[in-house]
């Protein structure tokens, strides 16, 4: 690309290092960008000049907000008893198109990788257990996580860390020994229609709004 202006060339290698964007699909929209009159490329540049200053992530759910709580977790139409554990804001957005699921989410930013170096500690599951603990109203936690082994291993230490967790409804007279009887959660799976290795903002509106509709109890 040394033939081409630096400015174009900076532009191309900016757009190629999003993940999706490769060199020539960077190239057509630059060149496109070029061409378009109704000041397009000044608009792309205004609405993200300002996206990392002007957006937070949620202090209840983790979702991207311009305010300290977002739009959903504002909702007080949402059914405060479901909680659905995501790893990433775009699954919300999957999950959100199905019309299927009304309760609240937690949005885990990540899921467990010890090849990459993604301890839990990386994660928001800190703030998902202190989160249950102040809320008793929720009954079920929903894990829609990913279908592979990350994920997986993300959803096995979660149930463990729910199984050490005390309900805030339960007996705090309650031994450790008989917490299998007092008031838990009820911890569910999306279920089939999920393939193995299978991220949710992938999937068809029909195949999430099935896997959600049959989720079962894990």
């Amino acid at each position: 690309m040394s033939h081409l202006p630096k400015a174009i060339q900076n532009a191309i290698e900016s757009l190629s290092d999003l993940p999706g964007i490769g060199t020539r699909s960077a190239e057509r929209l630059i060149f496109t960008l070029l061409k378009n009159e109704s000041g397009l490329e000044k608009r792309i540049g205004d609405s993200l000049a300002g996206l990392k200053e002007n957006i937070q992530e949620c202090d209840q759910c983790c979702f991207y907000s311009e305010e300290a709580l977002c739009p959903l977790c504002q909702d007080s139409q949402r059914n405060q008893r479901q909680i659905c554990i995501v790893e990433s804001p775009t699954d919300i957005i999957a999950l959100e198109r199905t019309h299927q699921f009304r309760g609240q989410y937690h949005v885990l930013h990540g899921v467990i990788s010890p090849l990459q170096k993604i301890k839990p500690e990386d994660l928001r599951i800190g703030y998902l257990l202190e989160r249950l603990q102040k809320t008793p109203e929720i009954e079920e936690i929903i894990l829609a996580l990913p279908g592979s082994t990350e994920g997986e291993a993300t959803a096995l230490f979660l149930r463990a860390a729910f199984e050490k967790l005390p309900h805030p409804l339960a007996d705090e007279a309650t031994s450790p020994e008989a917490l299998d009887s007092t008031k838990t959660w009820q911890v569910s799976r999306l279920a089939r229609g999920i393939p193995l290795g299978g991220d949710l903002d992938y999937l068809d509106v029909g195949t999430l709004t099935q896997a959600l509709t049959d989720r079962r109890e894990w």
